[in-house]
């Protein structure tokens, strides 16, 4: 068994090789190598239609590529998966000034074609008879003539040149050359007029039960029994669009028993639905009667619930994604059976690994990038294994170049005041929030940019009766910043809870022991003067 693990150079090319990012990946086959079953894709290989939540980062595109694979390999069931990203053209998508109605119909148009061109895939795959094909080029002709229908107007002008009898010096050309002559006044006039004919627009349009129509038939005539439809990227749309989009798949696609529909999307981001004046009935999904959304990844990876299976799952993620691709002969070499063998030669030990899975906060990508970095910082200082420093160095440059750095002027200021206010002053990096401050647009924004972690949701403090909280943990690149600083904390935080206890005592608050945390209540008023 070799010592030089972290020096072996085909080991070094399995790690540049991990590509964190699902939809980066051109192999399926890859993507369910390395898929890492946490408990989701058996809640979600359904014909239910479904929201799947999670930040950026925590696996939906991973999950929904597994899933429409998973589900193909039922008899006449196929999938197609879109990037909401794809979708749509600059000037119309992102421009806000457009009217709403043409900016939803280039969107409708465009989910409609990329269904069409997978039906046309499916209709002359060479293992099927092709039957379907005319109802699937009926499809295309109503996404290219039929939406393109518009109410119009014929509109008539006339313009009329009238010429008189004062007299003057007139210069023309004919067809037999130029000519002048002179007029010197006369009782006659001449009238030109010319008539111009063409149709002005006013308005585009979709019609949903058409839309249904051709969409059901051409999936009959084909003989699927069932098509789901997993849409990846939804809080790409304008939040003033998503409610228009819902309502486009819940008129056109959700009535169908053969469609099925799965969204993933970023909870704080979303708009379902939007509420008519007068209490009539809403736009866009009714989340529960049209569609579930009881799913978040983020359940599956926070470290504070259960620290032995988050430790589990997020090895077992790091060795599929290095060995992935690796000859046997080479774990063979180096002694690596398993994901147990695999953390125990890539650590000096066991607590480096957890240190490692706290740095990625729950957050697949993160977890990975912080490892790659890590690994390559160990590999320039000569050591055979990933040590504690490594890691915390990587975990602090990540924060700097892959958080931080994309942070506006205001979310700055608003994250030095928490960090100077929870870590600085309280000595912990975990705080309660009242659950109608969570909704908080800066709470939010830091929340969606991976520097606030949500620990845990409607949190009931005895010592005030009949309020809920949300317990939030600052990111873990916060604190290893102000470490080896004159404003380091005291507490250690990342060591064994009850030796970090009977170290600093009440000075720190121990992640699993959530009424420390009753006198670390924040107030959103924090933020008001931003």
């Amino acid at each position: 068994m070799s010592d030089s693990l972290l020096q072996d150079p085909r080991l070094v090319r399995a790690v540049s090789s991990i590509v964190s990012r699902s939809e980066r990946q051109a192999s399926l086959d890859v993507l369910r190598e390395t898929y890492v079953e946490t408990g989701v894709l058996p809640q979600v290989t359904n014909f239910g239609h479904q929201i799947l939540y999670g930040r950026r980062g925590t696996g939906k595109t991973h999950v929904l590529q597994v899933l429409g694979a998973q589900m193909e390999e039922l008899e006449n069931v196929f999938h197609i998966y879109l990037d909401v990203r794809l979708l749509g053209s600059a000037h119309m998508f992102t421009d806000s000034t457009q009217p709403l109605a043409p900016r939803c119909i280039a969107l409708f148009k465009d989910l409609l074609g990329l269904l069409q061109g997978r039906l046309l895939d499916i209709a002359t795959d060479p293992d099927r008879d092709g039957r379907g094909l005319q109802e699937v080029d009926d499809l295309a002709h109503y996404i290219t003539a039929k939406t393109a229908e518009v109410t119009s107007r014929e509109v008539k002008t006339t313009r009329q040149d009238a010429e008189g009898s004062q007299a003057g010096l007139r210069f023309g050309v004919s067809s037999t050359g130029p000519s002048a002559d002179v007029n010197l006044g006369s009782t006659s006039n001449r009238t030109n007029t010319d008539e111009v004919s063409y149709s002005e627009a006013l308005r585009e349009t979709v019609v949903y039960s058409e839309i249904y129509r051709v969409l059901d038939t051409a999936l009959e005539a084909m003989g699927v029994e069932h098509l789901v439809l997993l849409i990846d990227e939804w809080t790409s749309i304008p939040t003033e669009l998503q409610p228009f989009i819902a309502e486009f798949l819940k008129r056109s696609v959700l009535p169908s028993n053969r469609i099925t529909v799965k969204i993933g999307s970023l909870e704080y981001r979303s708009r379902f639905s939007l509420p008519q004046p007068g209490g009539g009935n809403m736009v866009g999904f009714e989340l529960g009667p049209d569609i579930t959304a009881n799913l978040d990844l983020d359940d599956y990876y926070v470290y504070e619930r259960n620290p032995a299976r988050v430790e589990e799952i997020f090895g077992a993620v790091l060795y599929k994604h290095v060995v992935s691709g690796l000859d046997q002969e080479v774990l063979d070499e180096h002694g690596i059976r398993d994901a147990a063998a695999f953390r125990s030669r890539f650590f000096t030990e066991r607590d480096t690994f957890v240190e490692l899975v706290r740095a990625g906060e729950g957050v697949v990508r993160d977890f990975l990038g912080i490892f790659g970095s890590s690994f390559f910082r160990a590999t320039r200082s000569g050591r055979n294994r990933i040590d504690l420093r490594s890691v915390e160095d990587a975990a602090r440059d990540w924060y700097e170049t892959d958080k931080s750095a994309s942070l506006s002027e205001e979310q700055h200021v608003a994250l030095r005041r928490l960090i100077d206010d929870v870590i600085g002053t309280r000595q912990t990096k975990m705080f309660m929030l009242s659950r109608e401050q969570a909704d908080h647009p800066m709470i939010l924004s830091l929340f969606d940019l991976r520097l606030l972690h949500l620990i845990e949701r409607g949190y009931s403090d005895k010592e005030n009766p009949g309020l809920r909280y949300n317990i939030y943990a600052l990111d873990y690149g916060t604190y290893v910043e102000l470490k080896r600083t004159k404003v380091e904390p005291d507490g250690v935080l990342f060591e064994d809870m009850e030796a970090a206890e009977a170290q600093v005592g009440e000075r720190l608050v121990p992640l699993a022991d959530k009424r420390s945390i009753r006198r670390v209540i924040l107030q959103a008023s924090i933020f008001d003067d931003l």
